[in-house]
């Protein structure tokens, strides 16, 4: 469980991506905050949101705080079982 802060709020207000959609820019405000805390850990998003959480910039902000990124869970298992 990602428990949202004021903390996390004001760093999606500083992340100048998503401008349009509010709470998937929270979402992933918060998954980078818990990225961030757990550094040495396994991290996995599945969302079939591709439209937003597949647009290039949002896809590096996960690769760059260590979380992998699935829009089918097909594609998570087959990454599970590899």
């Amino acid at each position: 469980m990602i428990t949202l802060n004021t903390g996390i709020l004001q760093e999606s207000l500083n992340r100048p991506i998503l401008e349009k959609h509010v709470i998937d820019k929270i979402i992933l405000q918060c998954i980078v905050h818990h990225a961030r805390l757990h550094p040495d850990g396994i991290k996995v998003f599945l969302s079939s949101n591709s439209k937003e959480f597949g647009k290039r910039e949002v896809t590096e902000v996960l690769r760059d705080t260590g979380v992998e990124y699935f829009n089918k869970s097909q594609n998570l298992l087959g990454w599970l079982q590899s």
